[in-house]
C-alpha cells in the first residue's frame, strides 16, 4: 500500500524503471534549470535535491506534466487522498525557515521572509531543534507539509525569533495538559473539567451549543457527545475511525506509542476549523484524550477514551 511514508520512495522507482536509461541525458538537459545547481553542499545531497527537482517540480516538455503527475496518472492503487498530495508536490515553497517548536516529528516553522507559519512533518527522528535556521524547500502533503528539500542547517543563540519562545511556552502548556493524571474509569467530564477555558470555548462552537459557567459548558459538551454519538463519528475522516477503533479494540486506553502511525499535531491554542491532524481531531472533539496513567509501578503517556462513549463507540466501528 503507497501511503505518505513511501510514497517518494515509489516515485522514485517509477522514475527509473521508465527514465533510467535516460538518466544522463535528462541531467545534461535540465541541470541549467535546476534553481538549487549553484548552491554549495555534499556531492550526494546536492544530488538528491537535483531528483527531488526533476521528479516533483519539473514538468517535460515531452509529457506536459511532471514525473510525478505522471506517477499518479498511472499508478491505480494510489487512494484519491494520496493521489491528491501527489499531484501538489509540484507547489513548492523555497525559503529561509526558523524552527518555532518540535513535537515528535512535527515542526512548526516560520518563513522569515513572509512569517508565514507551516507545519511540517519529517520523515524520520532528527536532532533539529527550536531556534535551527533552515535553507530549503517544502510542499504541501495534506494537512501539513513535507521537506523535498534542505540545503542549509544552523543553530544560532544569535537568532532568537519572538515566536520561538512562544512556541517553547505553548509546548510547555500542552505537555502539561497531555499530564492529566486518568484512571481506567475517568468520566469525559472529569477530563473536560480539567481543560482550559478556550478549548471548552472552541468545544461549545464547534458543537454548537450556548455559552455559560464553564461548568454549564462542560455539562453541555457532554450530554452532546454521549448522546449524538452516530452522527458525529459519521463525519469523521477513515484514518480517524481506525484510530479510535485501534483503542477501543484495546479496553478504550493504550500507550500513546502506539498510534505511532497516526498524527497528532496538536497546538495548545487552538484556530478556529482549521484542518487538524488525525489524532488532534479526535482530542477536539472530547472523543479522545492524552493524559497519563500508571501501569504497574511507572506512569505512561497514554490515549484514552471517557468510558461513556466506549461500548457504543466498539458498535459504531464495527459496523
Amino acid at each position: 500500500m503507497i501511503d505518505e511514508e513511501n510514497v517518494n520512495q515509489a516515485i522514485f522507482e517509477y522514475a527509473n524503471d521508465k527514465y533510467g536509461n535516460q538518466s544522463q541525458e535528462l541531467f545534461d538537459r535540465y541541470v541549467d534549470e535546476f534553481p538549487e545547481k549553484d548552491v554549495e553542499m555534499p556531492d550526494e545531497i546536492w544530488r538528491n535535491n537535483f531528483l527531488a527537482w526533476l521528479f516533483f517540480e519539473k514538468v517535460l516538455p515531452k509529457t506536459g506534466k511532471t514525473i510525478a503527475e505522471e506517477f499518479a496518472e498511472n499508478t491505480p492503487e494510489l487512494s484519491p487522498e494520496m493521489e491528491k498530495n501527489v499531484l501538489q508536490m509540484k507547489n513548492v515553497l523555497r525559503s529561509n525557515f526558523i524552527v518555532i517548536s518540535k513535537k515528535g516529528l512535527f515542526l512548526k516553522i516560520k518563513d522569515r521572509k513572509s512569517g508565514d507559519v507551516y507545519n511540517v512533518k519529517l520523515h524520520a527522528p532528527t536532532p533539529i531543534s527550536p531556534n535551527s535556521a533552515i535553507t530549503g524547500r517544502i510542499h504541501p502533503s495534506g494537512n501539513h507539509y513535507r521537506f523535498s528539500g534542505v540545503y542549509q542547517m544552523s543553530t544560532s543563540p544569535l537568532i532568537l525569533d519572538p515566536d520561538v519562545l512562544f512556541g517553547a511556552y505553548e509546548n510547555d502548556k500542552l505537555k502539561k495538559i497531555e499530564s492529566i493524571p486518568l484512571r481506567r474509569s475517568s468520566s469525559l467530564k472529569s477530563i473536560l473539567n480539567k481543560y482550559p477555558a478556550h478549548w471548552i470555548d472552541w468545544m461549545c462552537t464547534h458543537y454548537d451549543l450556548k455559552g455559560g459557567l464553564k461548568k454549564d459548558k462542560v455539562r453541555r459538551i457532554d450530554d452532546k457527545i454521549v448522546n449524538d454519538l452516530p452522527p458525529i463519528i459519521l463525519k469523521l475522516p477513515e484514518k480517524s475511525k481506525e484510530a479510535l477503533a485501534l483503542c477501543v479494540e484495546q479496553g478504550g486506553v493504550v500507550k500513546y506509542g502506539k498510534l505511532k502511525n497516526y498524527d497528532d499535531d496538536m497546538d495548545f491554542f487552538w484556530e478556529g476549523e482549521k484542518t487538524v491532524s488525525t489524532i488532534g481531531m479526535l482530542r477536539q472533539k472530547g472523543l479522545m484524550v492524552v493524559g497519563k496513567m500508571v501501569f504497574g509501578d511507572r506512569k505512561f503517556k497514554v490515549a484514552y477514551i471517557p468510558v461513556e462513549i466506549r461500548e457504543e463507540l466498539k458498535s459504531l466501528l464495527s459496523s
